[in-house]
């Protein structure tokens, strides 16, 4: 399939990437030369150098034979302009990244879709919801959403006091719970393992669990009984998804207290949230600003701000003053990889991958593709495959089928059912499959969905 893309910055690099390891054919606009040359040197794509909204442009890229078609530059209306070129050229699936949906009015009847667009990517929005995600549990760390509702895999952190620590996954007491759900990987000194029957969980392994929402949730609390719901949340900075995030929480009941270094835009926020909620003017990488808000006793802290450095820094020092959780937005591509590895911080989310999962998420509802998430806890993805009527897997058991040794099915989409994949359950033509897999199992059982 031929994908054009608007946009060679991280979020475009990250789905030319994706794209490109599962075989379909690239091409990206960008008015940067250099970015271009650099996506070369790794990628084998096609690009153009030019301004994403102009009509001869899109052209010279071949925009009118694309199948899909996702601006996702830094300008909003570079991108509304471009997918509305790709509408006008005919091309059938248009995606858009945008900073706000405040162009659009849907009470007056002007949506994305006058403007050509199917779906809109918000990254403040989608990260605000991916916060939310966790803020369930203490231990929970991630939650990957499918394009059927009922469908999960969250991860969450085995604690010392937790029954499944030192229980070997075959001895687990309630054969229907965990009939329900799939153990689909463990994090363990930060390398990817396969749960088998015979693996003995331990305290601080980070667990991904996959199957029906409720059933997940269950599983979750089962192996962490919160003695106490979280209640007071901290957030540093007022970035829009600092205050979209302190609203949101506001209105759920818990006890929000937002820090800002700048004076004017923390009183700013106090008058347009118009809450009862704390809003304290002062640098969140201060112990004293910390102390002010009530870190110590704090359930979870939340560093929003704009600069990398800055979130992670005032991580660091909310867990050691006493934060149960901390949870870190980074933009860096960079930081992806060192956020994993530190200790003071349980939650590390990017606001490229996380924009890049909606929209690999909304791609995945037509099997375009066989990456829809990449894991924020590990080097490793959530890989989808479709069972055709000639693959090596069609119409077999599970259990009959060799896949992989460092793979384990997390889910099977039959229609709109959500289906465990026990080893007697047979694979029919049509079933879409979910694995967590890392690059190189991916290639290998891609083979076997041929």
């Amino acid at each position: 399939m031929k994908i054009g893309i608007v946009g060679g910055g991280t979020l475009g690099k990250f789905l030319a990437v994706t794209f490109c390891k599962d075989k379909h054919d690239v091409v990206v606009i960008d008015s940067s030369s250099k970015i271009l040359d650099r996506l070369r040197e790794k990628l084998d794509i096609m690009t153009v150098a030019g301004n994403g909204a102009s009509y001869a442009v899109l052209k010279e890229a071949g925009i009118d034979k694309v199948k899909m078609f996702i601006a996702v530059s830094s300008d909003d209306t570079i991108n509304i302009h471009a997918c509305r070129i790709a509408r006008h050229m005919g091309v059938s699936n248009i995606i858009c990244r945008l900073t706000t949906l405040e162009y659009f009015d849907t009470e007056a009847g002007f949506t994305p879709e006058n403007s050509g667009i199917d779906y809109v990517v918000v990254p403040q929005e989608e990260c605000v919801h991916k916060i939310i995600n966790v803020l369930d549990n203490i231990s929970t760390l991630e939650k990957i959403t499918f394009s059927v509702p009922e469908a999960l895999i969250a991860a969450f952190t085995v604690v010392e006091d937790s029954p499944l620590n030192n229980m070997k996954l075959m001895d687990f007491p309630s054969p229907e719970l965990i009939r329900s759900v799939r153990f689909a990987a463990v994090i363990r000194d930060e390398e990817l393992m396969a749960p088998r029957g015979d693996t003995v969980i331990k305290a601080g392994d980070e667990i991904y669990l996959a199957g029906l929402r409720g059933k997940v949730d269950a599983m979750v609390k089962w192996a962490y009984p919160q003695k106490k719901k979280i209640s007071r949340i901290i957030i540093a900075g007022g970035t829009k998804t600092g205050s979209q995030l302190a609203l949101e929480l506001s209105k759920q009941g818990f006890d929000i207290r937002l820090i800002e270094k700048d004076h004017d835009l923390a009183e700013g926020i106090m008058n347009e949230i118009n809450t009862q909620m704390m809003v304290i003017n002062g640098d969140p990488s201060e112990s004293d600003v910390l102390e002010e808000a009530g870190v110590s006793t704090s359930d979870v802290f939340v560093a929003a701000g704009e600069k990398d450095e800055s979130n992670i820094l005032s991580c660091i020092l909310a867990k050691r003053m006493g934060a149960k959780k901390t949870i870190v937005l980074t933009n860096k591509e960079e930081y992806v990889d060192l956020v994993r590895k530190m200790d003071f911080i349980d939650c590390g989310f990017s606001r490229w991958v996380v924009a890049g999962n909606s929209i690999l998420r909304h791609i995945s509802v037509v099997n375009q593709v066989h990456t829809s998430a990449i894991l924020h806890r590990a080097d490793a993805v959530v890989s989808e495959f479709e069972v055709k009527e000639n693959s090596a897997v069609c119409d077999k058991q599970i259990d009959q089928c060799i896949f992989p040794s460092s793979t384990v099915l997390s889910l099977v989409f039959r229609g709109s059912r959500v289906l465990t994949p026990y080893g007697e359950l047979p694979l029919r033509a049509g079933d879409l499959v979910t694995a967590v897999t890392t690059q190189e199992t991916e290639k290998k059982l891609a083979e076997l969905f041929k």
